[in-house]
Formats: structure tokens, sequence, C-alpha cells
């Protein structure tokens, strides 16, 4: 595997490479935990020479300009949720009033029923059953040879 000298890390850094070789970097990066290391250190690096930030609020007043724009949007009444609840509401009520609800509990009460109506035998009572025919073959059988 090629590794790529701290020269090349710097300059992709400092985006300061043509695509083709930024691309080859990139993907070299995902495979190779050496030179990912090299890119971090050299990262590091640089962001100690980087100036610090002299303006402090520049991120209060982002969120303020994003919380402005938010407000000065309107929401559609279709987008509301007094909107929804209202649809669900009348929905319900729409089937509540013709029915499907009351066929849907008949049909539920029919299946319950149809599934309790089968006797249910456990396995020794269908052994014993086998047992007792098996009985019954046997003395048939003695006294037809009598």
């Amino acid at each position: 595997m090629k590794h790529f000298k701290s020269e090349e890390w710097l300059l992709y850094i400092k985006d300061e490479l043509a695509e083709v070789k930024r691309e080859e970097l990139e993907n070299h990066l995902f495979s190779c935990d050496q030179c990912l290391e090299v890119y971090m250190s050299l990262i590091e690096n640089q962001a100690e020479e980087l100036p610090d930030i002299v303006n402090a609020s520049f991120t209060d007043d982002v969120i303020l300009k994003l919380l402005i724009k938010k407000e000065n949007q309107k929401r559609s009444f279709l987008q509301s949720p007094i909107f929804h609840y209202g649809v669900a509401a009348a929905v319900t009520l729409t089937l509540m009033s013709t029915g499907v609800f009351q066929s849907m509990t008949s049909i539920l009460g029919t299946v319950e029923a149809s599934s309790f109506a089968k006797e249910r035998h456990s396995v020794s009572d269908n052994l014993m059953e086998k047992a007792l025919s098996l009985f019954n073959i046997i003395d048939i059988q003695e006294e037809g040879e009598k």
C-alpha cells in the first residue's frame, strides 16, 4: 500500500490539490489507519495556527436570525396539529356511524367462537384413546379365535 507524505496531506488540508489527486487521498484515508493518524495530527497542528474568532457572538447572531426567519414563516392550516386532530376525529366518527367497528367485533366474535368450539385433547388423552382402541382390537381377535 502506498502511503502519502506529510507535504501532500498539508496540501490536501489547505485545499491546494487537483481534484483527481484530492479524491485519491480521500479514498486512501478510508483504508489506511497510519495515514489517517498523520492526517489527524496535521489537522491538530493547523488548528493551532488558525487565528482565534474575534466575534464571539457569531453563534448567537446566527441563531437569532434563524428564529426570526422561522417566526416570519407562516404555517399553512393543513400543517397545523389542530387540522390533523380534526381529520382523525371525523374519520373515527364516520367509521363509528357506518358500523364498521361493530362488524369488525362480530367477525372477531365468530373467529373466537370457532376456535373455542374445537375440543382440545391433550397428548395423554390421545395416547389413552389409542391404547384402548388397540385393546378392543385384541379382544375382538381373541373372541374370533374361540
